[in-house]
């Protein structure tokens, strides 16, 4: 039988139990507790350095558009320190001086351009919500440092490093960058002088030509019309997306006409255009010559293989892209040109001759472009025959500077309308066109531009003055070099 002093010893020992189980119970509680705040510290850091290491990979694809688009960087010193600042006597501007050296000549120490958000202009131009250049970037984080700087070896462009902070971790992505460069295009339209032999406007045949903001050029000799249906030069004249066909009087602040033979008249037209127009320069070769812009075979064969698209034109009239020629693998040229909509750039598209050797009148052939809309730079080694579907497209459009300064501010934004084709078509042979095509860029034919039928009007060019430059929009011509991308703590 157990006594009452049994009884109090057995509930002692159960309370005692039970509060060491309670202890240990307590004790893992708060151990698990500890270990899902440290874990969700661990992971909330980690999201911040993500974010911070995005935010700073962002800042450098923000540089490396700068220069691709000089119109949207910072107005002012950072856009005039992003400026080619030599000009080659072949080449044109360039980042580079005849020696190969780069503009950017600045250390890590000392950088062409330093921006610290410690400093209030900087952090404005950096993070503020309104006005910051990386506004479209702020839920990441903010900026804390951005420079640039000489390049780490001779070639390159520059060294770039920017600075991010995510919910106070920080991380910096250093990169070198480097310069795929093209041709520049001095003029809106050149017609013969290629690689081929020269051009003669059709006997008779006035050049169904018209050419706003820039210059035609021709070579051998050329026929106008009537001398009033020749766009006059005007610095008086109105900057718009007119079409010459729309205008009363058509004039354009910056249309040359270079000839490098005679200027010839048909005899229908011959009262009317006694008197040629003060903007139209023949006799121009050999002196002082008409300095037409070659675009080399083999340097842009080999560039499209680069960062382009190669294809070669088959027998079929299908082009096949790296010249597998197999079945299935052919694509019409409209699928290759077309583009859904305004911004889908197709790069830098070359087609190749069938025998992929150089363009000669025996391997030219003839590619056929029926397409509504295309946007990308075009070379074709082959006679083309433009007939565009479709009313095309209304595209943005810069006029060129109009007082001889640079920088965007200096240009007037104008809408145009009906485009078919923005960039560049250049074609080794003879552009044929039928209908009324528009294009925004410029046009080069190695041959000559005709008209299909009587029925056609004329080929309507808006030059963009971007091309002087050798910028052109949608190609990666400034690139993060491969293997010098790292991260700094």
């Amino acid at each position: 039988m157990m006594t009452h002093g049994g009884w109090r010893d057995q509930r002692g020992g159960v309370l005692l139990g039970t509060l060491l189980i309670l202890s240990m119970l307590m004790a893992l509680g708060i151990l698990s507790l500890n270990l899902a705040t440290q874990e969700v510290q661990s992971t909330s850091a980690a999201m911040h350095e993500a974010a911070a290491r995005h935010l700073a990979e962002s800042g450098v694809d923000l540089i490396v558009r700068w220069f691709h688009d000089p119109g949207s960087a910072p107005p002012g010193a950072i856009s005039a320190l992003l400026a080619k600042r030599y000009e080659l006597p072949e080449a044109g501007p360039s980042f580079f001086d005849a020696e190969g050296r780069s503009q950017f000549t600045g250390t890590v120490d000392h950088p062409d351009l330093s921006l610290d958000a410690s400093r209030p202009e900087d952090n404005r131009l950096m993070n503020d919500p309104e006005a910051g250049w990386f506004r479209a970037l702020r839920h990441l984080g903010r900026i804390v440092k951005l420079s640039l700087y000489g390049p780490a070896r001779p070639g390159l462009l520059c060294s770039v490093d920017v600075t991010a902070e995510k919910g106070g971790v920080a991380r910096t992505e250093s990169v070198q960058l480097g310069v795929r460069s093209l041709p520049v295009l001095r003029a809106g339209v050149q017609v013969g002088g290629g690689r081929i032999g020269g051009a003669v406007t059709s006997q008779g045949v006035p050049l169904p030509l018209w050419v706003h903001w820039g210059d035609l050029k021709v070579t051998g000799d050329a026929w106008l019309g009537k001398s009033e249906e020749v766009p006059v030069k005007s610095v008086l004249a109105p900057v718009t997306g007119l079409s010459y066909a729309d205008m009363m009087h058509r004039e354009d602040r910056w249309f040359d006409f270079w000839i490098g033979g005679e200027v010839l008249v048909p005899l229908s037209a011959a009262a009317a255009s006694a008197e040629v127009p003060g903007n139209v320069h023949p006799q121009q070769e050999p002196i002082p010559g008409l300095r037409m812009d070659q675009w080399d075979y083999h340097a842009m064969r080999e560039a499209a293989r680069l960062f382009g698209a190669y294809y070669v034109r088959g027998l079929d009239g299908l082009l096949y892209r790296d010249a597998i020629m197999q079945p299935g693998h052919g694509r019409s040229p409209d699928e290759v040109f077309g583009s859904h909509g305004v911004g889908d750039h197709r790069g830098l598209v070359f087609v190749d001759t069938p025998d992929q050797q150089p363009p000669s009148p025996s391997n030219l052939g003839v590619l056929s472009l029926e397409v509504g809309y295309a946007e990308g730079v075009f070379i074709v080694n082959a006679h083309v025959s433009w007939k565009p579907s479709g009313l095309g497209k209304p595209v943005p459009a810069l006029s060129p500077p109009h007082d001889g300064s640079a920088g965007p501010g200096a240009r007037i934004p104008v809408q145009l309308t009906r485009v078919n084709l923005q960039g560049v078509l250049y074609s080794a042979g003879d552009i044929v066109f039928d209908g009324e095509p528009r294009l925004y860029g410029a046009l080069v034919a190695d041959r000559n531009v005709v008209r299909a039928s009587g029925d056609s009007g004329f080929l309507e060019v808006w030059y963009n003055d971007d091309l002087r430059n050798g910028l052109v929009r949608g190609l990666p011509l400034i690139y993060p070099v491969p293997g010098t991308r790292q991260e700094k703590y």
